[in-house]
C-alpha cells in the first residue's frame, strides 16, 4: 500500500509539472523571467513569474496596426552627438557585398514603426550610444537586450530617446523618452545570447499614428522560416555610402540555420542596427516580425526568436 501510494505521488508530481511547464525546462522558464527597470528611481523590479506557458506547438501572432499617419509636431534638427560607437554584442556582418538600399519613404508604413535609439550608460560618461527597436504597440518599443542592458557599459541605460521614422536630420514623429525598460533575467543576470532581447515603455503614444508591428511565433511546421526570405530594416552607425548616423537602411536575406531560441541569417548589417525587425508582409498576419537582430559573425547574422515565452512577456510590456 506505501508503495502504491509513493509511486502514484510520483506519477501525479510528473503530470503536473508537464502540464505547468508544457515543454519548456525550468532553466528557460528561469531564464525568460521578465525584469523592469526605471531609470529615474534606479529600481529594478521583477515582473511576473512564467509558470504557465502555453504548449510549444502552439501558434501565437499579435496583428500589426497602420496607424493614422498624422504628422504630430514633425520636427528638424541636427545631430548633436560628437560620440558615436557601435553597440553591438559582436560584430554585424556585410555578408559578401554591402546589398543594403536606404530608406527614404520613412514616413511609409511600416518604416515609420522602426524606431531610432539614442542611448547613454552608466559608465560612458556622455558618450552615446546607437541601436534600432519597432514599436509592437501605441507606446512600446521591442529591441535587442544588450540595447537596454549593457555589460560592459555599467548595466542597465540610463536614458533612452526613441525617434519613429527618423530620416536624418528630419524627425518626423518627434522624440520620447524611455520611462521603463524590460528584458529577462537570461539577458540582464547571465549574458546568454538566445535571451537577448527587451523592450522601451515611452513616455507618449507615437503608434497611434505610426502604427506598429504584428509579431508571431513560428514553432509550427507550416511557419518554419528555414530557407525563407525576411527583411531587416533599421539605422546602422556606419551607413553604406558614406551616408550620416540617424539614416535608416534596409536588405532581405534569408534564413539559413534555425535553432530553439535563435536564428542564423545572410541580411546585410553593421554596429546599430541591433533590435532591427526581422520581418516579412504575411499573408494571413499582415507586416510582422518574428525575431530581433542582435548579433552577428563574418558569415552569418543572429537574430533572438519570438518563442511562446518571448511573445508572452512582449504581450506584457505592451499592456
Amino acid at each position: 500500500m506505501k508503495k502504491w501510494l509513493f509511486m502514484s505521488i510520483i506519477f501525479a508530481s510528473f503530470v503536473f509539472t508537464s502540464q505547468v511547464f508544457a515543454g519548456e525546462s525550468i532553466d528557460d522558464i528561469e531564464s525568460n523571467q521578465s525584469i523592469s527597470f526605471d531609470p529615474v528611481t534606479k529600481e529594478e523590479s521583477f515582473d511576473y513569474e512564467i509558470l504557465n506557458e502555453e504548449n510549444d506547438d502552439a501558434i501565437e501572432s499579435s496583428l500589426p496596426f497602420e496607424g493614422t499617419d498624422s504628422l504630430v509636431n514633425p520636427i528638424n534638427k541636427k545631430d548633436e552627438a560628437t560620440e558615436l560607437f557601435n553597440n553591438d554584442f559582436e560584430i554585424s556582418a556585410i555578408i559578401g557585398t554591402d546589398n543594403r538600399t536606404r530608406v527614404t519613404n520613412t514616413t511609409a508604413f511600416p518604416n515609420r514603426a522602426i524606431v531610432h535609439l539614442d542611448i547613454r550608460y552608466p559608465s560612458s560618461g556622455t558618450s552615446r550610444f546607437g541601436c534600432t527597436g519597432f514599436l509592437v504597440s501605441a507606446d512600446t518599443v521591442v529591441t535587442a537586450g544588450h540595447c537596454v542592458y549593457d555589460h560592459d557599459r555599467g548595466g542597465w541605460a540610463t536614458s533612452i530617446t526613441a525617434s519613429p521614422g527618423r530620416n536624418d536630420a528630419s524627425y518626423p514623429y518627434n522624440s520620447y523618452r524611455g520611462t521603463t525598460f524590460h528584458s529577462v533575467t537570461g539577458w540582464t543576470r547571465d549574458g546568454e545570447r538566445e535571451y537577448d532581447y527587451g523592450a522601451i515603455k515611452l513616455n507618449g503614444t507615437p503608434g497611434n499614428t505610426t502604427g506598429w508591428f504584428g509579431y508571431r511565433t513560428t514553432n509550427g511546421s507550416n511557419l518554419d522560416p528555414l530557407g525563407q526570405r525576411f527583411i531587416v530594416t533599421g539605422y546602422p552607425c556606419t551607413p553604406p555610402q558614406s551616408a550620416r548616423w540617424g539614416t535608416m537602411w534596409r536588405d532581405t536575406g534569408s534564413v539559413s540555420a534555425v535553432y530553439e531560441r535563435t536564428l542564423r541569417h545572410n541580411a546585410d548589417t553593421t554596429g546599430c542596427q541591433s533590435g532591427s525587425p526581422f520581418y516579412k508582409n504575411y499573408t494571413d498576419n499582415g507586416w510582422s516580425a518574428i525575431a530581433i537582430h542582435t548579433a552577428g559573425s563574418t558569415n552569418y547574422n543572429v537574430a533572438t526568436r519570438i518563442t511562446n515565452a518571448a511573445f508572452n512577456n512582449i504581450q506584457s510590456w505592451s499592456r
